[in-house]
């Protein structure tokens, strides 16, 4: 997993490295029990915002107070940056730093001093001060891990974040309306820290990019300190009726602790329970359509309503699943027949359904659908796949390993990586800076489907190559713009060599020529092996990128290399247009503005990851 440092203890790791580099207000997040007595009455619910399905239910009853994305903001000092930042940094900014920095070390912090103070760290050329900025959802619980946006200071004179190292940074509500020393009260609401990443194609060396390279991202390098709970806003404060629906949602989604709390006659909130840890927006949805009532004859009448519904042509089969969903097993009866209907959307979302209140019967219908269903429903259907514990499940993706459709193989990767599945062999590489932080991990994929490298932009930082030997073409031969790394094959041999020059000039490291030897001998930390030889070049992550894109594009590497998608609205909250980037099989884009989702909950092939989820083309 990316390791976010704990305070000290990275703070501490300055003695060595100090020779190597020579907010809405915080009461949405951090909710009092003692809220005040004169309620404001709620908004008017908009007329789109109901339909026949919620009758009786607690969306009926409610508005969601709390549901946006909770923009976050710190500043931090980002390290390892070798002559390319500077020491500019606004007073007030500096201060605090200086002021936080000091406190992690010494006497106090119980670290040693390093051989560089706080001040003249941040005055380092090998540093910049940057900000940093999240988005944070509803509905997260302690300890989720999400992405942040780092971005020199304003004004600086900072040229990149390449290669550095975000020292530990606390974060809090980000009011855009405070300057000064307002930007560090309140309270703080996550922590972070870790490798940037930078947009491969950042470099502006050779003028072709307009993406910044004094900007970048820590995947997966945000902790939520506390829960994020939903609040629910009663259209008629009552406290009967709060009370009520306390009662209901609990029952349905747990009592120890409890799920639900009305804490006055007009608000009730939710605290995301475990299972649905990556899906706290399905956990709400499925809230939205708990019907109130549960005696057995008025669960059985609404379930028959709902079976009158499916011969309706109007009838939104989203909603329909939330309602079945709704009853538990008690909905299995009245889904399980549809299993086979004619009309696939409707099969699909009763097996859906079933699947997830557990009926194993619904396993091979919404298999079928991954495998060969209508376009639309088949990456639903597997994603589904991947939500489910069930034991068959990696049986139902492993196929999917070799699907024509790339989008298909991507997504039944993802599934086999959250199920830890053997056919994905892992490797994970530590930070030349601090080996404790993870680089990125690179996954061989076993599989029979052609060549594909798939590249991760949000979350945890992975390259998966489908394809164990997937090849090099000779001849090989790859020079960074600023000359410092080489990568290429000579007369006579199809072997590929790789050399970097840092301070002076690497021992030349000889591979076979196959994606994985070289994505390995470019990760690799710069250590001796048993027989004396260096084992890597220690590249961070979207270096070792931007040399695989290089090579996909000149057709060196005889496969296509295809970014995580996401879009602006996933990054930056309802603001935004979508967009959707390409995979990279020509000319590079350039990358989008960078993300913030948040990957919360089961870990993927052992790891405690980061939110679900959907990258550049870099």
């Amino acid at each position: 997993m990316i390791q976010t440092p704990s305070i000290r203890g990275s703070l501490r790791l300055l003695t060595l490295l100090a020779a190597f580099v020579a907010g809405c207000d915080e009461g949405t997040w951090s909710f009092n029990p003692k809220l005040p007595t004169a309620e404001p009455a709620p908004a008017p619910r908009a007329p789109t915002a109901r339909d026949s399905l919620m009758t009786g239910t607690v969306g009926e009853q409610t508005l969601v107070a709390v549901a946006g994305p909770e923009p976050l903001r710190g500043f931090g000092l980002v390290i390892g940056l070798n002559g390319k930042g500077s020491g500019d940094c606004p007073t007030a900014v500096r201060e605090y730093l200086v002021d936080f920095m000091a406190k992690q070390i010494g006497p106090q912090g119980g670290g040693k001093r390093p051989k560089m103070s706080p001040g003249e760290l941040i005055d380092s050329p090998d540093t910049a001060v940057v900000e940093v900025t999240a988005y944070v959802p509803a509905g997260v619980r302690a300890g989720a891990r999400f992405d942040l946006r780092v971005q020199a200071i304003t004004g600086s004179s900072t040229q990149s974040l390449e290669g550095g190292l975000l020292l530990p940074t606390q974060l809090r509500f980000f009011d855009r309306n405070v300057s000064g020393t307002g930007m560090f009260a309140g309270s703080v609401l996550a922590e972070g820290g870790g490798p940037v990443f930078v947009s491969p194609f950042a470099d502006t060396s050779d003028g072709k990019s307009d993406a910044d390279p004094r900007q970048g991202l820590v995947l997966g390098g945000g902790r939520t300190i506390e829960a994020r709970p939903i609040r629910l806003t009663l259209l008629q404060p009552s406290y009967t009726v709060a009370r009520a629906l306390e009662r209901r949602i609990n029952e349905r989604f747990g009592q120890k602790p409890k799920t639900a709390t009305a804490l006055s006659k007009g608000y009730v909130t939710l605290d995301t329970p475990p299972e649905y840890t990556l899906r706290p927006e399905h956990f709400r949805q499925l809230v939205a359509y708990l019907y109130l009532e549960r005696q057995p004859d008025v669960q059985e009448r609404r379930l028959q309503e709902l079976d009158r519904l499916t011969t309706a042509a109007d009838t939104p089969l989203e909603s329909l699943a939330l309602a079945w969903e709704g009853f538990g097993r008690l909905a299995i009866p009245h889904v399980q027949p549809l299993y086979t209907s004619t009309n696939p959307a409707l099969s699909f979302y009763a097996a859906r359904t079933g699947l997830r209140v557990g009926d194993l019967s619904a396993l091979p219908v919404v298999a079928t659908v991954a495998a060969s269903g209508p376009h639309s429903l088949r990456l639903l259907a597997v994603r589904e796949l991947a939500a489910s514990d069930s034991a068959q499940i990696p049986l139902k993706l492993i196929p999917l390993l070799s699907d024509p459709d790339q989008e298909i193989r991507i997504a039944a990767y993802e599934g086999l990586l959250q199920h830890g599945h053997p056919v994905i062999k892992s490797t994970r590489f530590g930070f030349i800076l601090d080996r404790s932080q993870l680089n990125f991990s690179l996954d061989v994929v076993d599989c029979e489907g052609p060549p594909l490298i798939y590249v991760r932009r949000t979350r945890l930082p992975r390259i998966a190559v489908f394809g164990a030997q997937t090849p090099l073409v000779p001849p090989v031969f790859y020079v960074h713009p600023d000359d410092a790394l080489t990568v290429h094959t000579v007369d006579g041999s199809d072997d590929v060599r790789l050399f970097i020059k840092r301070s002076r000039l690497s021992e030349e490291i000889v591979v076979p020529p196959r994606v994985v030897d070289v994505i390995t001998a470019l990760a690799n930390l710069p250590q001796k092996d048993d027989g004396g030889h260096l084992r890597g070049l220690g590249l961070p992550y979207a270096r070792v990128v931007r040399v695989l894109a290089t090579l996909s594009r000149s057709e060196t590497i005889a496969a296509p290399l295809v970014f995580e998608q996401t879009s602006l609205t996933d990054l930056f909250g309802p603001e935004m247009a979508p967009e959707r980037p390409e995979s990279i099989e020509g000319t590079p884009t350039a990358p989008p503005p960078l993300d913030t989702r948040p990957d919360t909950g089961r870990a993927e092939g052992g790891e405690q990851p980061a939110t679900p989820p959907r990258p550049e083309a870099p």
